[in-house]
């Protein structure tokens, strides 16, 4: 065999090749579940937030917007950055009778794959407190 042949039936350095062309591919693809699992997580403890702050308008239905968002701010403190949630309160008097608060958040988070791409989300949550 000539050393041309030996030279293309060589295939010592194969392994180390594929190696380098997959573990991009699977690193990122690791990075990206845990992005979205973590922003996942960080909505319901958005919303969690949300809910039980809110039941503080059944004890005192003269609550503020901001007095709720202090309340949510509190409970998101260190594990979300609160710049990124918008929290609101209206009285809604559509029911005759019947007039309720809602309450709702606007959660922002940034979602970043390396080599894929960023993505900006919108996540929103509401609850409904009647009042007394």
């Amino acid at each position: 065999m000539s050393a041309r042949a030996r030279h293309w039936a060589d295939d010592s350095g194969a392994t180390a090749l594929e190696f380098a062309l997959v573990v991009p591919v699977f690193i990122a693809l690791l990075i990206g579940a845990f992005q979205v699992s973590w922003v996942m997580h960080a909505a319901a403890t958005v919303r969690w937030s949300l809910e039980t702050s809110a039941r503080t308008l059944l004890l005192n239905p003269a609550t503020t917007q901001d007095q709720l968002r202090t309340l949510v701010s509190a409970k998101l403190a260190g594990l979300v950055n609160t710049n990124d949630v918008v929290v609101t309160l209206v009285t809604d008097t559509t029911t005759a009778g019947a007039p309720v608060l809602r309450a709702s958040s606007d959660y922002r988070p940034t979602v970043s794959i390396p080599l894929v791409g960023h993505w900006n989300l919108d996540l929103k949550a509401s609850t409904v407190v009647p009042t007394p």
